[in-house]
């Protein structure tokens, strides 16, 4: 046995192959980019107010009528309140006028022809619907005689009187939409007391928060991209102011984006939206995932198919992104999976650049591949492959017992 056992030949162990840590990569490449600012806020509309009347009396019936979420154009009448106490009065008070320029009229023209003219033309302009500017006295005997008739207390009696009669009409100062009423046609309004609540719908902003990194890329007319749920596509914006006080907790600066025309309408007024800011662009910058990063301003890259370190420069970092200035070669291979019990020196090959992608795309350019792969496809194996014919025969007597018991 001795003998027999010094033929055994000696089995050579294979030496111990490297290990080689596989990791995902990307090219550096240095280009102008723009960094993506993310914020979320709440629509509100540009303007609220409380429609408060300045004079009291019955509300009358109007074409429009002023009910919850009932909308209006600018300019449009959104209550007459009665007007059948002062019109009278000031009916009177222009027909005062017009007696006191019938008066002072025949006594101008012979002491002061040359200023007679401008009076004429007001005498015949005054009416009710129609209240001109006073001429301008030439001379004091032309301001003591008009004074004399009473021409201009009863003059700005009237105007008085006429913007009282105004007050009773009111109009909507934007195109908006009713949130709120309290009254209704035929109730009483007083003055001094709000009757409703209109919001403008024509123009909308939203409040975010930024931070102060965020600021330094951004200005007023800086254009975004608004998101809502509600929305079927995005809207475009612009900031329209920037706050100068942090909030001194959060250490953020509200930022208020406005939309306006069409578009506006579109948001509704108290629900969420994302905005999305292009911001100052960086004239030497490349984009990173933001996990690559490590210790601070720390990257790992691919030197020589093994690991090395460099310390780069940040110019900004959003939620997933980090643009990069500097620190890194051109058209290194940085690697973005964050690595755990990394080594500098340590073997390491990519999957996307020269890696294991590159080496599966080689083997199926050689030839014959497609031939092995369908040889692959087509192979199967039997059932009963591999088994002996007792078990086969076996298999056969229990399937024909199982059809004909006894």
């Amino acid at each position: 046995m001795q003998l027999l056992g010094t033929f055994r030949k000696e089995q050579r162990r294979k030496p111990p192959q490297p290990f080689i840590r596989k990791v995902n990569t990307q090219e550096i490449q240095y280009r102008p980019l723009r960094p993506a600012i993310f914020s979320m806020g709440r629509v509100m509309p540009l303007e609220r107010l409380q429609l408060t009347p300045e004079v009291s009396g019955l509300v009358l019936e109007n074409g429009f009528r002023l009910r919850k979420s009932e909308s209006f154009r600018k300019g449009e009448i959104l209550m007459r309140i009665d007007t059948s106490q002062i019109h009278p009065s000031y009916s009177a008070t222009i027909s005062d006028l017009q007696n006191a320029l019938a008066g002072m009229l025949p006594e101008l023209s012979t002491d002061h022809p040359e200023a007679v003219e401008p009076w004429k033309h007001f005498f015949s302009l005054c009416s009710v619907d129609t209240l001109p500017p006073l001429p301008v006295p030439k001379s004091d005997r032309e301001k003591l005689l008009a004074t004399r008739y009473s021409v201009y207390k009863l003059y700005y009696q009237a105007l008085q009187q006429r913007n009282t009669l105004e007050k009773h009409t009111i109009r909507a100062p934007f195109t908006g939409t009713v949130e709120q009423t309290q009254v209704y046609p035929f109730s009483m309004a007083r003055a001094g007391t709000p009757v409703a609540t209109i919001v403008r719908t024509d123009a909308v902003e939203i409040e975010i928060a930024l931070t102060q990194d965020q600021l330094r890329f951004i200005n007023n007319k800086t254009a975004v991209t608004v998101k809502a749920e509600s929305l079927d596509e995005p809207l475009q914006g612009m900031i329209h102011r920037i706050g100068n006080i942090l909030d001194e907790r959060m250490q953020t600066a509200s930022v208020f984006v406005r939309i306006e025309g069409s578009a506006a309408a579109k948001c509704r007024s108290g629900a969420y939206a994302a905005v999305s800011i292009s911001g100052r662009e960086i004239e030497h910058a490349v984009a990173v995932p933001r996990k690559a990063l490590h210790d601070g301003y720390k990257v790992y890259i691919i030197e020589s198919d093994t690991l090395a370190e460099r310390k780069v420069e940040v110019a900004y970092m959003s939620v997933d992104a980090a643009y990069l200035t500097g620190g890194i070669e051109e058209s290194a291979l940085l690697i973005t999976d964050p690595l755990q019990d990394a080594v500098i020196g340590m073997k390491v090959e990519s999957f996307t650049a020269g890696g294991i992608k590159s080496r599966i795309r080689k083997e199926a350019d050689q030839p014959g591949s497609a031939q092995k792969t369908e040889r692959r496809k087509n192979f199967t194996v039997s059932p009963h492959e591999g088994k002996s014919e007792a078990d086969k025969s076996y298999r056969e007597k229990e399937t024909s017992l199982q059809r004909n018991p006894q």
